[in-house]
């Protein structure tokens, strides 16, 4: 009898729209950005990292990416 073979867990990619509230971080280099989002019905900010050129504080962005769990800063999206 053949075992199944496993399969690695692969996160699921969900959308995410929202107004870019401030830039916590960009490198000018590679683009590298840590921001903080304010999404439709949520009270708190959504922290994002990512590779962004060109982003500004007060822009809408459409994104997809997955939750990840930060030890010292807690979920963010990637």
């Amino acid at each position: 009898m053949q075992q199944p073979s496993k399969t690695p867990f692969q996160p699921q990619v969900e959308p995410l729209q929202g107004v870019l509230e401030r830039i916590t971080y960009h490198s000018g280099e590679s683009g590298y950005t840590v921001a903080r989002l304010k999404a439709p019905r949520t009270s708190e900010l959504i922290t994002i990292v990512g590779s962004f050129a060109n982003v500004q504080a007060g822009q809408t962005l459409q994104l997809e990416g997955i939750w990840r769990e930060h030890p010292k800063y807690g979920p963010h999206r990637y």
